[in-house]
């Protein structure tokens, strides 16, 4: 007589019957998401017999010995051994027993594998969970993750330093207008992800304004002289009263959310990531200057990883661009771990992201020349 055909859904089943008439339970699964602990040894592994049913005893002498089935009986036309459906019976259930590779569960008729899965897996095979959402996602980035609100307002304070001392004069803006959009796009952006940010700053039922007034930085190129300083006074005095926490009187109405990509182009972002590389790479080179400049790099390693998430965010052209994702996700990721090493004050896991920072760098560029 011919074996009985196997069905498609045996494979995942990782039980045995040690008496003929004993009950499968086809809701516990071994592999991801199922049990916690593997499989114990056939010779362990036991499973109740109904109590209304006998248990004649199976002669078992190897774990690859074949044991007869009891003859199937029909039952609404569907073949059934002692009340069990015929199909969850296996040819030889001690050597499939034996067998602890990890399968995914399959589903089957009346089961609902996501219920049933609620055992952790193995230590050995969790994965970590996503620390952020991805670009588009329902959530929108993980900005406490990427720049928490503390380091983002250090980052704000440092601008506006710089602008205060390059807006004095004529002579100073005249010498500095070259680097102020630099600085003023990275402000739009900070300002539209403090807008955007779960944490609260004193500015920030204002950083919409901010943000537009920065941009007015880099709405038009700046050129030297008097006239372009003084179309500049006007929205660098909004901004600083609006950073000392107040709203200044007489501003346009701004749209509460904006794309970062229409405040902040890709090229004064990119300047500004530059600077935070070369200062990292120039004042880091040791374990004892980790330490002594701890707060300044975890300060532009966030940065840095801010930047990163920008460049990937919707009207920049890369959304779905799985080749300039695939370097600026890594960065991102490399500058958050170079946080935890500054703050662990461990080097060697610095430097290796400032090497995979650096490699993301070279390649991305010399793919997309821009």
């Amino acid at each position: 007589m011919n074996k009985p055909t196997r069905h498609w859904y045996r494979r995942p089943i990782r039980c045995f019957a040690l008496t003929a008439g004993a009950c499968l339970t086809v809701s516990l699964f071994t592999g991801c998401g199922g049990s916690s602990t593997p499989a114990p040894a056939p010779a362990q592994q036991q499973t109740q017999a109904p109590a209304a049913q006998a248990t004649p005893q199976v002669a078992q002498t190897t774990p690859t010995q074949s044991q007869p089935k009891p003859a199937p009986a029909e039952k609404e036309g569907r073949k059934m051994i002692d009340g069990i459906p015929y199909d969850v019976w296996f040819d030889n259930p001690l050597a499939v027993a034996g067998d602890n590779q990890s399968v995914q569960p399959v589903a089957l008729p009346g089961t609902n594998v996501a219920a049933n899965s609620t055992t952790p897996a193995p230590a050995g095979e969790m994965k970590a969970a996503p620390t952020q959402a991805s670009a588009g996602g329902s959530g929108g980035p993980d900005w406490k993750t990427i720049i928490p609100m503390p380091i983002l307002e250090a980052q704000v304070k440092d601008i506006r330093n710089r602008l205060t001392k390059n807006m004095q004069s004529v002579g100073t803006y005249n010498t500095s207008y070259l680097e102020l959009p630099t600085f003023t796009a990275t402000l739009a952006a900070l300002a539209e992800i403090a807008n955007e940010h779960p944490d609260d700053i004193g500015w920030k039922k204002n950083a919409k304004y901010l943000r537009d007034l920065s941009a007015k930085f880099t709405a038009e190129p700046l050129t030297r002289g008097a006239k372009s300083y003084r179309a500049l006074q006007i929205p660098y005095e909004q901004m600083i009263v609006i950073m000392n926490g107040s709203a200044p009187a007489g501003l346009p109405e701004s749209d509460d959310k904006k794309p970062i990509a229409e405040v902040a182009s890709m090229g004064d972002l990119m300047k500004r990531a530059d600077i935070s590389y070369k200062w990292l790479k120039s004042n880091v080179g040791s374990a004892d200057a980790l330490k002594a400049e701890k707060e300044k790099v975890i300060e532009e390693a966030h940065l840095l990883a801010a930047i990163s998430k920008i460049i990937t965010l919707e009207g920049y052209g890369y959304v779905d661009d799985k080749g300039f994702l695939g370097y600026a996700n890594p960065m991102q990721e490399a500058c958050l771990k170079m946080v935890e090493a500054a703050k662990n004050d461990n080097f060697p896991e610095f430097d290796q992201g400032m090497s995979r920072v650096y490699k993301s760098c070279t390649e991305c560029h010399s793919e997309y020349k821009e």
